[in-house]
């Protein structure tokens, strides 16, 4: 276990703190992490504008993974956060997923957002949830 460890970002500091968890969570266990961003098909700002922050997003993860001699992989998808993060689970081989609590939408008033509840109820791997 802990040997891929999925981070999915949307840009948010506790995505970012999931992130740099996973990587010290992989540097102690040998393991590699997988940071990815969905783009959401349903944006309606320019694809271009999207990409780049999301490269940025994931670029923060990378570069904190090889400061830390830790393997690190990245993908930038554009389809559903909701429905997409199941393929690239399967897709990636990950044994386990490290996430924050609550994404950039900023509204902290329930216990979790409505992405990390969605990957609760139907992802079977183990999750590590980030506050």
């Amino acid at each position: 276990m802990f040997e891929k460890i999925l981070v999915p970002t949307d840009g948010s500091k506790l995505a970012e703190k999931a992130g740099f968890e996973a990587v010290k969570l992989a540097k102690k266990t040998g393991g590699k992490v997988i940071v990815t961003h969905i783009i959401d098909q349903g944006s309606t700002r320019p694809y271009d504008e999207l990409e780049s922050e999301a490269q940025q997003y994931i670029k923060t993860i990378v570069d904190y993974a090889v400061e830390n001699d830790v393997e690190c992989e990245s993908q930038i998808i554009y389809g559903s956060p909701k429905y997409d993060l199941m393929t690239l689970t399967r897709k990636s081989e990950a044994d386990s997923i490290m996430l924050g609590t609550h994404g950039k939408t900023g509204i902290t008033s329930t216990l979790l957002g409505s992405f990390t509840q969605n990957v609760l109820k139907n992802i079977k791997l183990p999750i590590i949830l980030i506050k």
